[in-house]
This record gives C-alpha cells, structure tokens and sequence, in this order.
C-alpha cells in the first residue's frame, strides 16, 4: 500500500514538475495582458481594447491594457496536432462558462484559408483572430498550444501549454 501511495506522489511531483518548467518562459502570473491588435477570419479589424465592458465606445479606450471582461486567448497553429485534440474543450469550456469570452487566435499559419478549413473541421464556434509575429513575441509563445486567461482587470491569471482537458481549462478560467 505505501508502495502505491509513493507512486502516486512522485508521479504528481513530477507531473507538476514538467508543468511548472513549461510555463517558466511564459508572461508571469497577475502581469499586464499585452494590448493586440489581430485581423478576424472575416477580415475586420479587431483591437483587444474591444474586451472591455459594452457600452463604452472604442475610440474613448486606452489601448494600453485588456479589461473589463474575463477572457481565454488560446494561442494555436493549425498544423499542430495536439491543437487539434485540445481545441474542441474549448466548445464546452465556452458553454459551461457565460461569463468568459473565449478566443482562438493562430498562429504560424500560410493563410486564412487554412486556418479557416482547421477551424471548420473541428466545428468551433468560437472567434477566431489572425494574429502576427508581434503578438507572438508579445504574449511569449514557445509552443502550441498555449492560452493565458486575463481577468477583468486586465491581468493574468492563469496559463498552461500543452494539451489541457475541458476540465483543466474550465477550473483555470474560474
């Protein structure tokens, strides 16, 4: 019986571990979102001051900072595998959780068709954003996929790279 209850521990150490070293390079935990600026699936522009609170025009908000509403940015590629496998917890993670705004934005792709025929395949409902290099280096994306959720503050407060179960994402954007 010890045997067995010491396996479990090494292997929860490590597991926690391997997840604290993956995260290291990410933005640290209650840091500043950095503000964006990504193009939708559709073409149009989108600002992340966009998140803040409805009812307050865009023209009149500082672009330094997210705030306003809690939101999941999951950064991913459409060429990455494991995107593929974790991708559709975001369905459920979007239906359990109405007070979060939950966006996939890719990365690290040729086209919008491309990212467009990935997203259709998995059949997400979720918006999409195009983003660029800048966000890349901006957010600290090493790896895919990697989401940070942002609190409506403006900062962060959770983050994971690597596959993440429906379960995992919803007790990290809570």
């Amino acid at each position: 019986m010890k045997s067995w209850i010491l396996s479990i521990l090494l292997a929860a150490s490590l597991f926690l571990g391997i997840s604290w070293y993956k995260e290291c390079g990410l933005l640290a935990q209650a840091s500043a979102a950095p503000a964006f600026i990504a193009v939708t699936l559709q073409g149009e522009l989108f600002r992340s001051a966009q998140l803040l609170e409805r009812g307050i025009p865009d023209q009149q908000v500082p672009e330094q900072q997210i705030q306003g509403q809690k939101t999941l940015l999951y950064f991913f590629a459409p060429w990455c595998g494991i995107c593929r496998l974790s991708m559709p917890n975001l369905k459920y993670l979007q239906a359990d959780n109405e007070g979060l705004a939950v966006y996939a934005i890719a990365l690290q792709y040729d086209s919008a068709e491309q990212v467009s025929e990935f997203i259709a395949d998995l059949d997400l409902q979720v918006p999409v954003l195009l983003g660029n290099q800048q966000m890349a280096t901006d957010y600290q994306i090493q790896a895919f996929p990697t989401y940070y959720v942002i609190d409506e503050n403006g900062h962060i407060s959770a983050k994971s790279l690597g596959y993440s179960t429906a379960l995992g994402l919803w007790l990290r954007s809570r």
